[in-house]
């Protein structure tokens, strides 16, 4: 039997489902259309801010996350925070308010969004501002431009198809991007199957930078198989460099193996201040989709 994909822009963290304890885990909220990541504090002694913010390009996409931390043995969900004051301003003096879960979902506490819907723009740079708990925390990230997706194409992959993982699940589909030669560019990708994000384990995160994609994206096939007749959508953000770092962090934290010569795990950096973890991610986004089997 086949494993589902692994392809060359696709961190090595996918593979360490032995440190599950341990993980950033993504997500879907359906309400939000955001991602949940829940931090687990490698400092047991001192619950820490975690602040998880979004802006990018595209309507409904803006969401600010605020929760404390969880220690490595805690399980259940992390403490959220639902009375911070959450602003967002851009290079250009305008400013967007947040408002904790407007529409009270039970799935959205902690979950701020806009109380004006926006867009975000390319090449603007935003600051978020959180105030919780008595405490001010802020950071900056940059809208950075991003390629566009050429297309999708599916194949039946005749390995999977003579022993599925699933049964029926054995079309794979590829993706073709171009990578603009003339810039640095860094990459977030993420994978749907009938609008749920989906991920080959439940540890995968899929980044790369344009060192290790090369002049394009040519026919990688997507992490994950499908059936004949699902929808597979496939979507890449772009990253300023310190949220690639960001995630390249957290995938040498994800595959840490605590042999002899390993450095001990560490939280991720971060572009937030005052000690806070997470991630404040601006983002272009580009997207498409293909019916496998028509």
């Amino acid at each position: 039997m086949k494993s589902e994909n692994k392809n060359i822009f696709y961190t090595k963290a996918a593979s360490s489902s032995m440190k599950k304890a341990l993980i950033y885990s993504l997500l879907l909220i359906t309400v939000t259309a955001c991602d949940e990541a829940v931090v687990l504090d490698l400092d047991e002694t001192t619950p820490k801010i975690v602040i998880e913010g979004q802006v990018t390009d595209h309507t409904g996409y803006q969401f600010v996350k605020v929760s404390k931390s969880s220690g490595f043995y805690t399980t259940g969900k992390t403490p959220r925070i639902t009375d911070a004051t959450i602003v967002v301003e851009d290079d250009l003096g305008n400013r967007f308010d947040f408002v904790h879960n407007p529409r009270n979902h039970a799935d959205s506490v902690g979950y701020y969004l806009p109380q004006v819907p926006f867009v975000g723009a390319i090449d603007r740079t935003y600051t978020l501002t959180v105030i919780a708990e008595g405490q001010t925390y802020t950071a900056t990230d940059k809208l950075n431009s991003i390629t566009t997706i050429d297309k999708l194409e599916y194949r039946i992959d005749e390995d999977e198809r003579e022993d599925p993982e699933d049964p029926g699940r054995f079309y794979e589909v590829l993706l073709f991007v171009k990578e603009p030669k003339e810039t640095r560019d860094y990459y977030l990708f993420k994978t749907y199957r009938n609008d749920s994000l989906t991920y080959n384990t439940e540890t995968d995160v899929y980044y790369a930078d344009d060192e290790l994609v090369g002049e394009s994206i040519d026919g990688f096939p997507l992490p994950i198989f499908y059936n004949n007749n699902d929808l597979a959508r496939a979507e890449v953000y772009s990253l300023s460099r310190e949220a690639f770092i960001f995630y390249r962090d957290l995938d040498k934290l994800l595959n840490n193996d605590g042999g002899m010569f390993t450095q001990p795990p560490a939280d991720p950096r971060t572009n937030l201040s005052n000690g806070a973890l997470g991630l404040f991610q601006a983002s272009a986004v580009v997207s498409s989709e293909i019916r496998v089997g028509e």
